[in-house]
């Protein structure tokens, strides 16, 4: 990446169990073998829960947004990299967990909010809507109903922050070719897309660049 270039962050949001990671992983591919130094940037929140359990308290988000925040830091790197969560939904989560009576909590609230708007303007954000049941994995949320609020609150939230953001909806290919329309994809060098073909027409079976 060019000195002084920043990392340009895609995040694909939703609730648990839409897709959003197989499609970072796809667009990945696509455009490191278009010559495009990319990355997926995968939800450190999988890792915590992992670790520790499903989030309980408002308070964890702070942990959960620094390391998602140093996952996305760790890339910079990069020319893109393709988020399945972002910074900006710990405030979400953290609705989703705040006790409102509690006025350390709210203050809490409010600075989750504070840095979601700060960091808005990093992403390219799109929104995968829930287009199947979700798939218990053992880590994430397993309730359905839960997931289905989870979607609501993040779809409620860009709407509400006049976000923009463009709705992903279909098959893997289909949102994989919304996505790339969006943002753009150039080649920036050629595939070795049929190793056979290649080493018919070099003699050391090289690819031609």
């Amino acid at each position: 990446m060019a000195e002084g270039k920043k990392t340009r962050k895609i995040a694909i949001l939703g609730g648990p169990g839409t897709g959003k990671t197989t499609l970072c992983k796809q667009l990945d591919v696509d455009y490191s073998m278009a010559g495009y130094i990319s990355d997926v940037c995968l939800e450190f929140a999988r890792s915590y829960i992992a670790w520790y359990g499903v989030p309980r308290s408002i308070f964890e988000q702070f942990l959960l947004y620094e390391g998602q925040k140093r996952r996305e830091e760790e890339l910079s790197y990069c020319d893109i990299i393709f988020c399945d969560n972002a910074t900006i939904l710990n405030y979400v989560y953290g609705l989703l967990s705040c006790d409102f009576k509690n006025p350390k909590e709210v203050y809490a609230l409010m600075k989750l909010y504070e840095w979601a708007m700060r960091d808005l303007p990093e992403y390219d954000i799109f929104y995968v809507p829930r287009e199947f049941d979700v798939e218990k994995d053992g880590i994430r949320y397993q309730d359905s109903d839960f997931a289905v609020v989870v979607d609501a609150k993040i779809k409620n939230f860009l709407d509400i922050m006049n976000v923009p953001y463009t709705i992903v909806r279909g098959d893997l290919e289909t949102r994989v070719k919304t996505v790339k329309e969006k943002i753009g994809f150039v080649e920036k060098r050629k595939r070795c897309t049929a190793i056979h073909e290649v080493a018919l027409r070099n003699d050391n079976g090289s690819c031609p660049v």
